[in-house]
């Protein structure tokens, strides 16, 4: 029979192996939220925003951003979240100190600078709202994975638009995006489970 050896250097990985594992937490289950692994890089862009400068990139960078695609003249689904968001903001930058909330209009004809900035800063003064020619923003909402399209005709025309969030990290990549739960009726976000997803994903940066 033979015999084994003993070798120092494999138990000794082995035992840091198993320490590892027993110590490593598992990976938390967000309902209606699809994590991007690898993330996904956007490219250069530039909107009118209700901020001095414009929206940019570099205006992503630095800080984790929840970004909303409407306009200010929807009748539910937009009020709703903002609200919902001006109501868990506070919480989130508990955790999460460079958080941002970001309100992309897709109505470019009404939604001028003034009406953007007015609007947004109706629900809380720290967040930000953008616009453009729809030249400039098809590309930028799609690489968002956040659709749009005008509905209609006349001066009272809608634009449905998605109803999801997605969230950007401090180097302006796409890391996850936040669905609405359509098992609800009406549909609707679940903002408890944003508070702690936003908490888990810069943890993890």
């Amino acid at each position: 029979m033979s015999k084994k050896i003993f070798n120092p250097v494999v138990y000794v990985c082995l035992m840091i192996n198993l320490a590892l594992t027993a110590c490593s937490e598992p990976e938390p289950n967000f309902n209606n939220v699809q994590l991007f692994e690898p993330v996904r890089h956007i490219s250069e862009f530039e909107l009118i925003s209700s901020e001095a400068e414009n929206l940019t990139l570099d205006s992503l960078k630095s800080n984790w951003s929840i970004v909303f695609l409407g306009y200010t003249y929807c009748p539910d689904i937009c009020p709703t979240t903002l609200s919902d968001l001006a109501r868990v903001y506070p919480t989130i930058k508990q955790s999460v100190p460079n958080a941002q909330v970001i309100f992309i209009s897709a109505d470019p004809k009404r939604d001028n600078k003034k009406q953007i900035t007015e609007y947004i800063h109706f629900f809380n003064p720290d967040f930000v709202a953008a616009t453009a020619q729809h030249k400039q923003l098809l590309p930028f909402t799609r690489e968002l994975g956040l659709v749009y399209s005008m509905g209609g005709e006349g001066s009272n025309y809608l634009v449905n638009h998605s109803a999801s969030l997605v969230i950007v990290n401090p180097e302006g990549q796409l890391v996850a995006r936040v669905k609405p739960d359509m098992s609800q009726q009406p549909a609707k976000i679940d903002y408890q489970q944003l508070v702690s997803l936003m908490d888990y994903l810069s943890s993890k940066s």
